[in-house]
C-alpha cells in the first residue's frame, strides 16, 4: 500500500495527514476541533476498519492499482529476441536452440554468474521475462509450446514449471511493458497467441496476421495500462507488389502487421517499400536486355526481405533486413544489401528513410572493413536515439544514430579511427541483443559459438567486457561437430580456417569479399529460401530451400537431387563458384599447399572433373566443404505444416494427387523425381547445354516470352528442355512465388495449367473439377517431414 493510499483512508477517518511534510500534519491537527475522548476513539475505529477493508480487497483482487503504477515495468518499447533481461537488469535468460535449453545468468553489477541451464522443449528461440523477474517464457519452435521458467538467485529452484500449448512453430515472444500479456508469433500457423501472464493460459489466438510472423514489438506510453499499446509483427518473407514481376529490384515489399493490445485484433498493415537506389552500380541491366559492359553505371535497387526483428523508438519502427537486388548481372556488391527499413507508427506507413548500411562501410577507406551482412536484430538505448544492429553473418555490432524527427539513421564511424565504421566484435553468428535500462551494458546472443557477448556501452568506442558461456559445443571428431562446423561456415560471411602450419595465423576471409555475402544471405539462417527470383547466368531462378537437397528419410542421407532448377550441378562443392563469382570470395578449394585457391577454371560444373575430391581448407581439422555438406544433409529442419494430416480435404487431396500420378514428378521422400543417379563426374552423354538432361521435365511452365525470362548477360535463358521438378516438401512455407521464375502467386494458379496437372497421366486431365484441385492444393499445403511419401 502506498503513502497516498494511507493518506486517503486517514482522511476518511477525519484526519488530514501529509507524509511528505510534517508541518502540514501539524497544521491540520491544530485546525481540527477537540471533541473529548469520543473523537479519538471514533477515528481509531474508522482507521482499523479501513485497514481491514484494504486487507480484504487485496486478498480478493490482488495488488491495488496504485501499487501497480509503482511496480517494476520495462522502460521503452519491448521487442522479441532470443534472450531477455529483467527490468532491473539482474537476470538474463538466453535460448540455446541446438541444446533444447535456456540458460539463466545473474548479471547484476557485472557478476555475470551462470546460475543454471534449464531443459525446455525442442528448438527454443524466443525468450521473454516479466518485468519484475522470477518468471520467464521460452518459445519451443518444434514442440509448439511456450515453457514457463521459474528463476531467481537460488539455482536449485530454477526450473521449468509449466508448458503452454500455442500454434505451429512458435518463434518470437514479447511482453507488454507491465507484463500483463505475452504475445507469441506462430511462424507456420500464421497467427499470434495471446497469453494472460496471471494464469499462463492462451486467452485468444489472433488469425490473419500475414505470412510467417516472426519479429514482435510493443509500444510503451509509460503508464500502467497495457491495453492502450500497439503490437507490430513482421512477416518474414517479402510479398509481390501488384503489377511487378519478380527478378526486378522493386518486385516485392515487406509487410508489418499492426495489432491493438486492447482488442487483440489486427488494425492495419504497413508496407515497407523497396529502396530505389542502393548506392551501388551494376555493369548492365538484364531485364532491360543490356549485357554487362566495362563501366558500372546502372543504378540498382533492392526490396526488403528476411524481416526477423523490429524495434520501436519514438514515432518510428525499425526493421533490419537483407535487401534483395535480383536483377542481373550477378555480382557480390549488387545482389544482397544491409537495409534498415523505417515505418512511421503514427501514420502506419513507410517513413521513406530506408538506408543501406553497406554504403557507410563501402565509403570507408580502411582496407580491413567488413560489410554488415545479414542485419538480423537490433536494440535501442533507452535515454538516447542510438541503436545497435546485429550483423549475423559478419559477427559484429554496428551503431546507428537515429534522427527522432525523420527516423533517418546514420551508421556511426569509430571515434578512435574515422577511416572505418565502428564495428564491435561479437561471438559467432549473433542473433539477438538486449540493453539494460541504464544504457550501460548490451548483451548479444551468439548462436553458433553458443555464448553471450557483454558490451560496455559507457566507453568510447564501446568495448567487449566479457563473454559468457551459455551451452556446450559438440565433442571434436563427432558427426555433431562436423555438422556444427558446417553450420558455422554456412552462416558466416568471413570464416576462420586452420593455419597453414603450426605457429602461423589462421586463414580468414575466404567466404566473400570484405564479408559481403554468405550462404545464409540467400537461403536465410534457417537454410531454406529467401523466395527471391534471381536473374542468374542460366536465367530466372527462385532460390531453392536446401532442406530438400538430400533424402531426409535415409539414415545416411546420400541420396541427392540434381541441383538447381536446370539440373546444372551434381555436387554441393560445385557451389564453390558461387562463393567466388557471386560473393567475391577466394573459396574453399585449394591447391596442394593447402592455402592457395585452386584456379576457378579447374572447378567446372557437370564435366569429367569432380569437385568433391579436391583439397579443401580446414576448420578445426574438418574439411570445409565436407562440413557444409554434412550440415545440409543432417542439420536443416523441414518447416512444419499447420494443416492436419487427417483433415478430410487433405485425405481426399492425397487420393486425387495419386490418381493424377503427380508422384511421377513430385514423388519419393524428397517429393521430387530429380536425382543424381551416378557418382560424379557424369557421363558426358547425360549432359546437354550444361544440364542433366534426363532429370528435366517439360510440363508447360516455360514461356520464353515472359518478361523475366532472360540470362544475366541478356541472352535467352535455359528452359526449353524443361526443369528439374520442384520439391513439394514444406512448399507451404514459401508464399506467393511459384515456379522457377515466380510467375504464379498461388498453388491454385499452378494447377490451372492443364498440361502441368495432367503430365503424369499422358495428357488425360483428371482434375477438371475446381473442388478437386482445391483438395489437391490442401494436401500439398500439408506436406512436411511427417507426411508419408508417395512413391
Amino acid at each position: 500500500m502506498t503513502f497516498s493510499g494511507l493518506a486517503f483512508f486517514f482522511r476518511l477517518a477525519g484526519a488530514e495527514f501529509n507524509f511528505g511534510d510534517s508541518r502540514s500534519y501539524q497544521a491540520a491537527s491544530r485546525s481540527t476541533p477537540r471533541r473529548g475522548w469520543q473523537e479519538p476513539l471514533r477515528r481509531l475505529i474508522l482507521i482499523l476498519a479501513a485497514f481491514l477493508l484494504i486487507t480484504v480487497l487485496a486478498l480478493r483482487h490482488g495488488t491495488p492499482a496504485s501499487a501497480k503504477e509503482e511496480g517494476p515495468r520495462f522502460s521503452g518499447a519491448t521487442s522479441s529476441q532470443p534472450l531477455a533481461l529483467t527490468a532491473d537488469a539482474e537476470f538474463l535468460l538466453v535460448a540455446n536452440p541446438d541444446k533444447n535449453s535456456v540458460t539463466v545468468f545473474d548479471v547484476k553489477n557485472d557478476k555475470n554468474h551462470r546460475l543454471a541451464e534449464v531443459p525446455v522443449g525442442v528448438e527454443p528461440w524466443g525468450v521473454a521475462v516479466l518485468p519484475g523477474g522470477k518468471i520467464g517464457y521460452v518459445a519451443n519452435t518444434v514442440s509448439g509450446t511456450v515453457s514457463v521458467i521459474q528463476f531467481g538467485k537460488n539455482k536449485n529452484k530454477i526450473a521449468e514449471v509449466g508448458q503452454i500449448e500455442v500454434g505451429t512453430e512458435p518463434y518470437g515472444l514479447v511482453t507488454t511493458p507491465n507484463g500483463t500479456k505475452l504475445y507469441c508469433a506462430n511462424a507456420r500457423s500464421n497467427s499470434i497467441s495471446v497469453i494472460d501472464t496471471s494464469t499462463n493460459t492462451v486467452v485468444k489466438t489472433i488469425e490473419g496476421v500475414g505470412f510467417e510472423p516472426r519479429g514482435l514489438a510493443v509500444t510503451n506510453d509509460g503508464d500502467s495500462d497495457d491495453l492502450d499499446e500497439s503490437l507490430y509483427v513482421t512477416q518474414f518473407l517479402s510479398l509481390p507488389v501488384t503489377g511487378k514481376v519478380d527478378g526486378a529490384d522493386d518486385a516485392k515489399a515487406g509487410h508489418v502487421t499492426v495489432i491493438s493490445t486492447s482488442t487483440d485484433q489486427v488494425t492495419g498493415e504497413i508496407l515497407l517499400q523497396p529502396l530505389a537506389d542502393t548506392g551501388f552500380k551494376a555493369a548492365g541491366d538484364a531485364l532491360a536486355r543490356i549485357p554487362p559492359g566495362m563501366n558500372f553505371t546502372f543504378t540498382t535497387g533492392a526490396y526488403p526481405n528476411q524481416l526477423n526483428n523490429i524495434a520501436i523508438k519514438g514515432n518510428f519502427a525499425f526493421v533490419p533486413n537483407t535487401g534483395a537486388s535480383p536483377n542481373g548481372p550477378v555480382r557480390f556488391n549488387v545482389n544482397t544489401h544491409s537495409l534498415l527499413s523505417v515505418a512511421n507508427i503514427v501514420t502506419n506507413a513507410d517513413a521513406g528513410t530506408t538506408i543501406n548500411m553497406h554504403v557507410a562501410v563501402g565509403s570507408q577507406v580502411n582496407p580491413s572493413k567488413r560489410f554488415i551482412t545479414q542485419p538480423w536484430a537490433m536494440a535501442f538505448k533507452h535515454s538516447e536515439d542510438d541503436a545497435y544492429v546485429v550483423s549475423a553473418a559478419s559477427n559484429l555490432l554496428v551503431k546507428v544514430a537515429i534522427d527522432s524527427v525523420s527516423g533517418l539513421g546514420t551508421v556511426q564511424s569509430d571515434p578512435s579511427d574515422p577511416t572505418r565504421v565502428l564495428q564491435i566484435p561479437t561471438g559467432k553468428n549473433p542473433r539477438g541483443i538486449v540493453i539494460d535500462a541504464e544504457d550501460t551494458r548490451a548483451y548479444v546472443m551468439n548462436y553458433v559459438s553458443r555464448d553471450v557477448t557483454v558490451v560496455d556501452l559507457t566507453t568510447s568506442p564501446e568495448t567487449v567486457k566479457a563473454t559468457l558461456f551459455s551451452a556446450s559445443l559438440p565433442s571434436p571428431g563427432t558427426l555433431a561437430d562436423k555438422i556444427h562446423v558446417g553450420k558455422e561456415l554456412y552462416n558466416t560471411s568471413v570464416g576462420e580456417f586452420d593455419p597453414p602450419a603450426p605457429g602461423q595465423p589462421a586463414i580468414v576471409g575466404r567466404m566473400s569479399a570484405a564479408g559481403w555475402g554468405s550462404c545464409s544471405a540467400c537461403h536465410s539462417p534457417f537454410a531454406l529460401s529467401d523466395n527471391v527470383v534471381w536473374i542468374f547466368p542460366s536465367g530466372p531462378k527462385r532460390t531453392i530451400p536446401q532442406h530438400t537437397d538430400f533424402d531426409q528419410t535415409d539414415a545416411q542421407r546420400n541420396i541427392m537431387r540434381a541441383l538447381n532448377w536446370s539440373a546444372e550441378r551434381d555436387e554441393e562443392e560445385d557451389f564453390e563458384r558461387n562463393i567466388r563469382v557471386v560473393s567475391g570470395g577466394l573459396g574453399l578449394i585449394v591447391k596442394a599447399d593447402g592455402v592457395t585457391p585452386e584456379d576457378l577454371a579447374n572447378i567446372p560444373d557437370l564435366t569429367p572433373l569432380a569437385n568433391s575430391n579436391r583439397n579443401q581448407l580446414k576448420v578445426r581439422g574438418v574439411n570445409a566443404w565436407d562440413a557444409i555438406k554434412a550440415f545440409e544433409q543432417f542439420g536443416i529442419r523441414a518447416p512444419i505444416s499447420a494443416v492436419s494430416k487427417t483433415d478430410p480435404q487433405v485425405v481426399a487431396g492425397r487420393a486425387l494427387f495419386i490418381a493424377a500420378n503427380c508422384q511421377q514428378c513430385h514423388g519419393g521422400p524428397q517429393w521430387t523425381s530429380s536425382r543424381v543417379r551416378f557418382t560424379p563426374p557424369p557421363d558426358p552423354a547425360l549432359v546437354k547445354d550444361g544440364q542433366l538432361i534426363s532429370e528435366l521435365k517439360k510440363v508447360g511452365t516455360f514461356d520464353p516470352a515472359f518478361f523475366n525470362e532472360v540470362r544475366q548477360n541478356a541472352a535467352p535463358p535455359l528452359g526449353a528442355d524443361g526443369f528439374a521438378p520442384a520439391s513439394l516438401l514444406s512448399v507451404f512455407a514459401f508464399p506467393r512465388t511459384f515456379l522457377h521464375n515466380g510467375a504464379l502467386d498461388s498453388l491454385d494458379s499452378v494447377l490451372d495449367n492443364v498440361q502441368h496437372r495432367s503430365a503424369g497421366t499422358g495428357g488425360v486431365d483428371t482434375l477438371t473439377n475446381p473442388a478437386d484441385r482445391g483438395a489437391v492444393v490442401r494436401f500439398i499445403e500439408s506436406i512436411d517431414a511427417k507426411t508419408v511419401p508417395i512413391q
